[in-house]
């Protein structure tokens, strides 16, 4: 198991975790998107999986025979990525390289991405509405600003924070579990756990970071050009 400061990564066999009939994302690098598909048969012995045409925004993602992808599945906080390329692109028929070796990374807490939106906290002892602002955000919960004090392990609700068109947090509750300190503003920085959030709500949010964090990726390489 190899270890940094963000994540744990073991290799584990492909057919200990992969069944026909799993749902899938297909990451496509080059094109910076994920789309979501289902295998459709395995051949271990052949390193073939088929799997159906992935699907982003209702639209199949345009394919191309050797192009590398990315199969990722989701377990918990972990998700687990097997490195493959597509062999064989047809209307029904999309084969891909199915290699004996997949990486499943365990996210050490969650893995955080700097990200400023506009929220709303309910105090619910006291039915106050408090406006925040995000300062990071992960699966695991978020650090925010906002004029109000908040106390140290007092349970709040996460009335709404709307993070993309296609990821809206609603009625979620929350812990402080750290006070960070002020910025230059005398505005207060908090750090919040989620405690009620479902696995669905939960693998949006890991899928959107993963797409955010290859498209920064990208923009670092281009930048550097």
């Amino acid at each position: 198991m190899k270890y940094n400061e963000s994540v744990f990564i073991e290799k584990i066999k492909v057919r200990k975790i992969l069944s026909i009939g799993d749902l899938i994302d297909v990451e496509i690098p080059k094109q910076h998107i994920i789309g979501n598909s289902r295998i459709i048969s395995l051949d271990f012995s052949s390193k073939i999986a088929q799997i159906l045409p992935p699907i982003y925004r209702n639209s199949r993602l345009k394919l191309f025979p050797g192009e590398t992808l990315n199969m990722r599945i989701y377990e918990n906080s972990s998700n687990i990525v097997i490195k493959s390329k597509l062999l064989k692109v047809e209307k029904e028929n999309i084969l891909v390289y199915l290699p004996s070796i997949a990486f499943k990374i365990q996210k050490r807490l969650f893995y955080r991405i700097p990200i400023i939106r506009e929220g709303l906290l309910l105090d619910n002892e006291n039915n106050k509405n408090i406006p925040f602002e995000t300062r990071d955000f992960s699966a695991g919960g978020i650090q925010i600003v906002l004029r109000e004090t908040l106390y140290k392990e007092k349970q709040y609700t996460l009335k709404k924070l709307l993070i993309d068109k296609n990821l809206f947090l609603e009625n979620i509750k929350a812990r402080v579990v750290r006070f960070v300190g002020d910025n230059i503003y005398n505005e207060k920085i908090y750090g919040m756990k989620f405690i009620t959030i479902d696995y669905k709500i939960e693998k949006k949010i890991v899928q959107y970071i993963n797409l955010y964090t290859i498209k920064s990726k990208h923009k670092d390489r281009e930048g550097k050009k």
